[in-house]
């Protein structure tokens, strides 16, 4: 018979707990109180996939339009309260991305929230060990639609199959987006796409006609820049201001960004996280490239159903189809089930950290090359592109200091263990703050 957890947990244990609960909320209050004083104009994004992007390229464009504050990356639900007990009066957009990662993580922030334009990206197989499939993700993030305030706007993606009941969940104005579907009310076409080409289409609905040019490098971004750009539209931004900040905005670090070296490796950086879903999209960026040698990096592999050896054995085999070579980061090479020739031809390779992995690429790489690296954040595979252009002392396999490496100070250091104990390497106010100042928080 299991214990009662209260037997498990001290006196002081249980005192910090309620009062943790009692603080955050009396903030829920007081963010709930200060978002319906506000006349701004609140966008929130949600989505299994392109949630931060699709809020990173809406903030960019309504930047180039008013006054805003913005909040990704970050998409907790501490993350909501800071954003709307910060916000200003005179800040005419407030657009939050919401994340979810457990059935009841929905419910209290779109209560506090209550968008007056709410964007669903796509419904998939996300946090599988909570939602148990995409059915239970739909379930969770439809809440949001039901919050939407009276007079708003829900902008819903027409390829998703989740589309109709989504729909069905609001009492708003339901606007639809779609690249296969032709019954929507802005449709993209013309994509062109292949890098170093990158991505370019048009859009066309409710009259209005948009090309479209973008600094993305893979196809599947026409669906955060169309949910964004339709976004904008719905709040009447003017079209050349939408085109021009479009052309400007900068895929956010490790979602798919291009690092390009001197006289070296060209990688796209797929680092901050790898659903099994999101496997396939990646590989058709390498696919369609035009390069001299195509190199493909796979860490861990997330969010899946089933065995875990079939995973990295599918990744495998779906690499290998397109590159020439895969090189398997952590103890998951084993899985890969690779035959005796691809091992002597050195179509895949293993290693046991990213420190191991730079060495060997940096030992062979070629001018010119591609390089994707796909993996979920906490290998941090970004340090080996960061290598070849700075200085990376900080090789530590799980840091967990949480976050990516291109705006951290510490990667820079040699790691310390007691750094996550005391004030050995530097003051941990001071690393949040340096993170903060150098533009890690949005």
């Amino acid at each position: 018979m299991k214990k009662n957890i209260l037997h498990l947990m001290s006196v002081s244990d249980i005192s910090r707990k309620l009062r943790t609960g009692s603080k955050r909320r009396r903030r829920i209050r007081r963010a709930s109180r200060h978002r319906l004083k506000s006349s701004s104009k609140f966008i929130a994004v949600t989505g299994s996939s392109a949630k931060s992007t699709t809020t990173g390229i809406l903030s960019h464009i309504l930047e180039g339009h008013g006054s805003i504050r913005s909040q990704y990356g970050r998409n907790t639900i501490n993350a909501v309260i800071r954003t709307l007990l910060h916000h200003r009066a005179d800040e005419q957009f407030v657009v939050a991305e919401l994340g979810v990662a457990a059935i009841g993580d929905m419910p209290p922030m779109a209560n506090m929230f209550q968008p007056d334009l709410a964007i669903i990206t796509m419904i998939g197989n996300e946090h599988y060990t909570s939602f148990r499939g995409p059915d239970g993700v739909a379930l969770e993030k439809g809440v949001l639609l039901e919050n939407i305030m009276p007079g708003g706007v829900a902008v819903l993606n027409g390829d998703d199959l989740f589309l109709p009941k989504l729909a069905k969940r609001t009492a708003a104005r339901v606007v639809t987006f779609g690249c296969e579907n032709t019954d929507v009310n802005y449709r993209v076409s013309g994509i062109s796409v292949g890098y170093p080409n990158l991505l370019s289409f048009t859009l066309t609905g409710q009259g209005q006609k948009l090309l479209l040019e973008t600094q993305f490098p893979g196809l599947h971004f026409w669906m955060p820049v169309t949910a964004a750009v339709v976004a904008a539209l719905e709040l009447c931004v003017p079209i050349d201001i939408i085109q021009a900040r479009v052309a400007t905005f900068l895929p956010i670090n490790g979602r798919c960004s291009v690092l390009q070296t001197q006289n070296g490796p060209n990688f796209i950086l797929d680092t901050a996280k790898a659903p099994s879903g999101t496997l396939g999209l990646a590989f058709d960026m390498v696919e369609s490239a035009s390069a001299p040698r195509k190199r493909i990096v796979l860490g861990i592999i997330s969010d899946y159903a089933g065995s875990s050896s079939r995973q990295y054995r599918d990744a495998w085999q779906a690499a290998n189809s397109i590159a020439d070579q895969v090189i398997f980061v952590g103890k998951n090479i084993t899985s890969a089930k690779p035959s005796a020739q691809d091992v002597e031809d050195e179509k895949i390779v293993g290693f046991a950290t990213t420190q191991e992995a730079y060495e060997y690429i940096k030992a062979t790489s070629t001018p010119g090359e591609l390089i994707l690296l796909k993996g979920s954040g906490n290998l941090h595979l970004e340090r080996i592109a960061l290598a070849f252009n700075k200085q990376v002392l900080c090789w530590e396999p799980r840091c967990k200091m949480g976050g990516d490496c291109f705006t951290c100070p510490g990667v820079s250091r040699v790691f310390n263990r007691k750094f996550l104990k005391r004030k050995e390497v530097f003051d941990r106010l001071a690393f949040w703050r340096l993170r903060k100042k150098s533009g890690y928080f949005i």
